[in-house]
């Protein structure tokens, strides 16, 4: 009996050393995992945060914005709203990434989650994505001066309010609007890097529908319960094209109803011909409003 219970003593020993061993080495690795550096880097991420902001407790973090617009796929009526595809480009100084030399550093974009980055947001977005083909569409490069420059390939469907009013010979005003989510005033300040100049592309789409007639950039502040916090306003008309509308509208109908009086200049007997003739009025008449 006492030799049973001294081995399930030095069982218990043995087996608690050993965990004991696991949890040392998990805590290791957890604090390696803690303060991993990207690599190259070492010395420059060397206690780096990414947590805290650059200028943490100081003056707010410039953040200097350009836009290239890739396409506008669709705007839609119905659902008041349009659906683009930009080029989103944000560049900021971080003192903590100042390193010796002139040259600058393109990372994996997969790094990017060892550095702070700013938590900018569409506002009125319904929807968006970041697009992932063949890798997560994304950028970071670093400069000795600290400057990080970090560019972002999005989808995003936004709300646009529209008057219709005067349709189809309307004109409708939407914006992109991008805002810090979390941090106001006092910790991030967002500006146009070049003014109107930071957005491109815009000059360069052929919308079936719409033509861009004019866009401009703005700086507002977005008061709300959080705080006070800066956004970045790119607001731009679009004007309705009306010979769409009488190529693909008017037309059709006004052959529609020229074809209907046809069925007056043919004699009450000749039953089959008023028949066909009101027969292909309306299948014109279903097809062309589907």
């Amino acid at each position: 009996m006492s030799y049973r219970l001294h081995l399930t003593l030095v069982c218990l020993h043995l087996l608690a050393g050993r965990m004991c061993i696991q949890g040392h080495q998990f805590n290791i690795e957890v604090s390696r995992s803690d303060k991993l550096s990207l690599p190259g880097f070492e010395n420059l991420t060397a206690g780096y945060n990414k947590f805290l902001r650059p200028n943490f407790g100081g003056e707010p973090v410039q953040i200097a914005l350009t836009l290239d617009i890739a396409s506008i796929s669709s705007i839609s009526e119905s659902n008041m709203d349009y659906t683009a595809t930009i080029y989103l480009r944000q560049r900021w100084a971080d003192q903590r990434l100042v390193f010796e030399g002139n040259k600058s550093f393109t990372l994996d974009a997969r790094l990017v989650e060892f550095l702070w980055v700013p938590d900018t947001y569409i506002v009125e977005s319904k929807k968006s994505f970041l697009h992932e083909v063949t890798v997560g569409n994304r950028l970071i490069r670093l400069f000795s001066n600290g400057t990080v420059l970090y560019a972002l390939r999005i989808t995003t469907t936004v709300a646009c309010n529209m008057d219709l009013s005067k349709y189809p010979m309307d004109t409708q005003t939407c914006k992109l609007q991008l805002e810090s989510w979390g941090y106001d005033g006092n910790d991030v300040e967002f500006t146009w890097l070049r003014g109107n100049d930071s957005v491109r592309g815009l000059e360069n789409l052929r919308l079936a529908q719409y033509t861009i007639q004019r866009y401009f950039t703005l700086v507002t502040r977005s008061q709300q319960e959080t705080g006070n916090y800066t956004r970045l306003v790119l607001q731009f008309e679009l004007r309705r094209n009306v010979l769409y509308f009488i190529l693909e509208t008017y037309v059709p109908s006004t052959f529609l109803v020229v074809l209907s009086w046809v069925s007056f200049w043919i004699s009450l007997d000749s039953v089959p011909a008023r028949t066909c003739i009101g027969n292909n009025e309306g299948s014109g008449r279903s097809q062309h409003y589907q």
